[in-house]
C-alpha cells in the first residue's frame, strides 16, 4: 500500500491517471467516473485562537491561503469579491502547517472546515468582522474503477469510517457510490 496526502485536485488527477486507487478529497465540480459523495461540510472562516479586533477600519482583509491552484483559496476570494469586501494575500504556503502557524500568529484569516482545527486557531462566525457566509464543501471518495481489488476496497472502507467519525455536527451525509456517464 502506498498512501499520499495532497491537494484535492492533485489527488483526483492521480485517480484519473490510475496512479492512485482511491482519494478522499474536496469536490471541485469535476466529474470523475467513480465517485462517492461522502458529505457536505460547512466551510468556515478561521482566525487565531486569541480574540481579534472588531474590524479592519476599511483596510483589505488579510488572507492566509494555500498557493494557487486551491479550491478553498478560490472559494474564499470569490466569496469576498461577491460580498464586495476588499482582501489582500498576506501569506501563502504549500503546507497546512504553514497556514496554521500564520493564522495563529495573527497574519490573517483562512478558510477550512471544522475538521482537524488545532487549538491555536478557531472558527469565526459569519457576520463577525463583517465576514460573509461561506458555502458547504462536498467531500468525495474517488476511485479509479467501479470495483476495487480487496486491499484497496478495505482501505476505502477504513478511510470512510475515519472520515465519518471526524465530521463535525451539521455535516450532511451523501449518497452511495455512483457511476457517472
Amino acid at each position: 500500500i502506498e498512501a499520499r496526502i495532497g491537494r484535492s485536485h492533485e489527488l483526483a488527477e492521480r485517480v484519473v491517471s490510475g496512479s492512485l486507487d482511491i482519494a478522499l478529497a474536496w469536490h471541485d465540480g469535476t466529474i470523475l467516473p467513480y465517485s462517492r459523495h461522502v458529505a457536505e461540510v460547512q466551510a468556515r472562516w478561521i482566525g487565531p485562537a486569541k480574540p481579534m479586533q472588531a474590524g479592519h477600519n476599511g483596510e483589505a482583509l488579510p488572507l492566509v491561503l494555500f498557493e494557487a491552484p486551491c479550491l478553498l483559496r478560490t472559494v474564499a476570494t470569490e466569496t469576498l469579491d461577491r460580498a464586495g469586501l476588499a482582501w489582500r494575500m498576506a501569506f501563502s504556503s504549500p503546507s497546512l502547517g504553514g497556514i496554521w502557524a500564520a493564522v495563529a500568529a495573527g497574519l490573517g484569516l483562512t478558510i477550512r472546515t471544522d475538521i482537524g482545527l488545532p487549538a491555536t486557531v478557531r472558527a469565526i462566525a459569519p457576520g463577525v468582522l463583517g465576514l460573509p457566509l461561506l458555502p458547504m464543501m462536498a467531500l468525495h471518495l474517488h476511485q479509479k474503477d467501479a470495483e476495487l481489488d480487496p486491499v484497496a476496497a478495505r482501505l476505502a472502507e477504513i478511510l470512510l469510517e475515519a472520515a465519518l467519525d471526524t465530521l463535525p455536527e451539521g455535516a450532511r451525509f451523501g449518497e452511495g457510490l455512483r457511476a457517472v456517464a
